[in-house]
């Protein structure tokens, strides 16, 4: 440590004593007379090549600042930014439970352990949703395992316990992040995945996760072991078996490291008898819906009681027939607010009362839940059911191909996806024509000088980290988390543009914005002030420097703040930032006679620029343009809208279906039903249990 502060101090002293020799220089070259600056324009020349300089020394003296600042940062201060960080994209809603004021009551119980090594748990636990916090500190070690029935609210649970650990943590007490499995990979180290989560979903830096990591300042709350395997796996291969050796095997010092995993009754049930259960854990089972609880609930409801007389049927079969059909398909939060979501408003909700199977209940709370959604959040159709329901079933499609069955959607990742060749295909040769165009108009259709040759060693060297995208784990010159924007109308623009101008880096925006503001400067004033007075390339260079200042101010939020679609918009800002350029060059090569070969040219090289610098950004429009048929060009804004609408849920900065369940009847349902269809798989089969 104390090596590399001594290297960064010699770095940081020669920087500084070289720009001052450059001033020196510089001043002196100004001021002599004779062969010096014989003009004032000659003057302003040398003067702005100095400001050039500096701008581009200064973001180097800076980095190196803060790479020496990194491993000094306060560790209490790391934790209360992901802290808050964690509130923004973790906020428990009313839509989570079941947006209405009253909200189901759900509880739990404490489930023994067969095995020796486990944890403490409390002598007289609360048992409820509000106190699970409190029950969860009277655990020792602090490790907790949350398991239910499909749909009993173990999502919500987590969800809850997030909320409420983070809003009563203390500076010295661990952040509780909400991760969901679906991603983890065989050979990725647990840590690591954690550190990858926290960097893409909330905005850290590689070097401060690790950091937070390693202090054990963060508590990862895992939702959805049962979602990890298809059917039929064997266990001790199974991707849900490595996840709990793992987490065996990670400790904080001599002690188990605090961890909350959550997963079905029967899987976990499973793993415990098959000898390799996660030790030193306690067990909590959520408890099923009683038909009592489901009466008061679909009776509370907002828009039931206005309509008692159509709900009064539904809710007697409820207290008539404990066991029965209907009972039996509400035992579950999830699908007690489906039909509530489906019928209350509407709908007649006797309709299920005919209903024979389970399966036929499902079918028709969730074909009257998608209307019944957009309906609610929609007066203006912006998307019909329709589309609605069957660009789900493409998503949810999607995401049955990939291993396991994933349960996620990750925007920058949908190209990288198992069944998304033809996206990394398309591409690839995008990039490949490309490039060959830049080499055919400098090379076989050119003067072949020293130029030519340097500019097209600099194009095969941008398609070489171009095409370096395409690895699975990608490649990026600009770290994603620095890409994701806020909405064009929303007000953290304001709150980053104050950010960037009175926080901590405000003298680093300053001094980077001297070059565009110089660049400005010579395209607006005369001649006598050393400009060139050439307003119509003023009104070119201006958009570039607003262009500028946006970008610098959006890299101060954090991706938490933004939300999942911050970096579609991240991707188009970039390509404005490096297009606006390339638009400029070609209306002056233009107006001095360039022919269609050289704007052709120039087009290609910017293009290949900018899939070197924002790969993942052009392969994301390479897999819209793949499936144009299948899902909307504007997905973000689709999937924005269908979170409004309590079909789709945010978790970090990922998209997830609202349930598990929801997600496999999309991808079974690509449209409406008009009548039952025929039954899904057993759940106790469908699965590995």
């Amino acid at each position: 440590m104390k090596a590399k502060r001594r290297t960064g101090q010699r770095a940081r002293t020669s920087l500084i004593l070289g720009t001052c020799i450059l001033l020196v220089l510089c001043l002196a070259y100004v001021l002599s007379s004779g062969e010096g600056a014989e003009s004032l324009s000659d003057r302003l020349d040398v003067v702005m090549m100095v400001i050039a300089v500096l701008a581009l020394v200064s973001p180097l003296f800076i980095l190196l600042r803060t790479a020496g600042a990194t491993a000094a940062e306060d560790e209490a201060d790391l934790a209360r930014r992901l802290g808050q960080a964690v509130a923004r994209a973790e906020p428990l809603t009313r839509s989570h439970m079941g947006g209405d004021r009253v909200p189901v009551r759900v509880s739990f119980t404490f489930r023994p352990s067969p095995h020796a090594r486990s944890a403490t748990r409390p002598l007289v636990p609360n048992g409820t949703l509000d106190g699970l916090v409190a029950d969860y500190w009277a655990v020792r070690p602090r490790r907790l395992v949350i398991t239910g029935e499909p749909g009993a609210g173990k999502s919500v649970l987590a969800r809850a316990f997030v909320a409420e650990f983070n809003r009563s943590r203390t500076a010295e007490e661990p952040v509780p992040v909400l991760l969901p499995l679906g991603d983890w990979g065989r050979q990725e180290l647990f840590r690591d995945w954690v550190v990858r989560h926290l960097v893409r979903d909330y905005g850290c830096t590689r070097a401060h996760a690790a950091q937070l990591m390693d202090s054990g300042l963060v508590l990862p709350v895992l939702d959805g072991l049962d979602e990890l395997d298809e059917p039929g796996v064997l266990l001790p291969e199974s991707r849900a078996q490595q996840v709990l050796d793992a987490l065996t095997g990670y400790q904080s010092g001599l002690e188990p490291a605090p961890v909350v995993l959550t997963c079905r009754t029967d899987l976990y049930e499973v793993l415990e008898a098959s000898g390799r259960p996660m030790l030193d854990a306690a067990r909590v089972e959520i408890d099923p819906v009683e038909p009592h609880e489901a009466v008061r609930f679909l009776a509370m409801r907002q828009d039931a009681v206005h309509r008692e007389g159509d709900w009064r049927p539904a809710l007697d079969e409820l207290r008539a027939h404990p066991q029965g059909v209907l009972a039996r398909s509400l035992s579950t939060p999830w699908r007690l607010v489906a039909m509530a979501t489906a019928y209350e408003q509407v709908n007649d909700p006797g309709e299920l009362l005919r209903a024979r199977t389970d399966q036929e209940v499902t079918d028709g709370m969730f074909a009257r839940f998608i209307p019944a959604s957009v309906r609610a959040v929609d007066d203006e159709d912006r998307y019909s059911p329709e589309r609605a329901q069957a660009w789900l079933h493409h998503l949810a499609l999607g995401l049955v191909s990939q291993n396991g069955g994933a349960n996620t959607l990750v925007l920058p990742e949908l190209a990288r996806s198992p069944g998304a060749w033809p996206s990394r295909m398309l591409y690839g040769v995008t990039v490949s024509l490309l490039t060959l165009v830049s080499l055919w108009a400098f090379l076989l259709n050119g003067t072949r000088g020293s130029a030519e040759w340097g500019i097209s060693l600099l194009v095969v060297a941008m398609a070489v980290l171009a095409l370096l995208h395409l690895r699975p784990r990608g490649y990026r010159l600009i770290k994603r988390s620095d890409m994701w924007l806020p909405p064009w109308r929303s007000p953290l623009w304001s709150v980053a543009s104050k950010m960037a101008f009175t926080g901590r880096n405000r003298w680093g925006v300053l001094v980077s914005a001297i070059l565009p503001v110089m660049i400005l400067w010579r395209s607006v004033t005369p001649e006598q002030l050393g400009g060139i007075g050439d307003w119509t390339l003023a009104l070119a260079v201006l958009p570039m420097l607003t262009l500028y200042v946006g970008f610098l101010a959006g890299n101060t939020l954090d991706a938490a703040a933004i939300g999942p679609s911050g970096w579609p918009r991240g991707g188009v800002f970039t390509a404005l930032v490096l297009g606006w350029p390339a638009v400029v060059l070609l209306g002056l090569g233009l107006r001095i006679g360039l022919g269609v070969t050289d704007c052709l040219a120039l087009l290609a090289v910017f293009g290949v620029l900018y899939c070197a610098v924002s790969g993942d950004s052009a392969m994301y429009l390479c897999w819209l343009l793949i499936h144009f048929r299948g899902v909307p060009f504007r997905l973000s804004r689709f999937l924005d809208w269908c979170h409004t609408a309590g079909l789709i849920r945010i978790t970090g900065g990922v998209y997830q279906f609202r349930h598990r369940e929801f997600q496999e009847w999309l991808a079974r349902h690509p449209a409406p039903l008009t009548r039952p269809t025929a039954p899904a798989p057993d759940p106790a089969t469908a699965r590995t249990p």
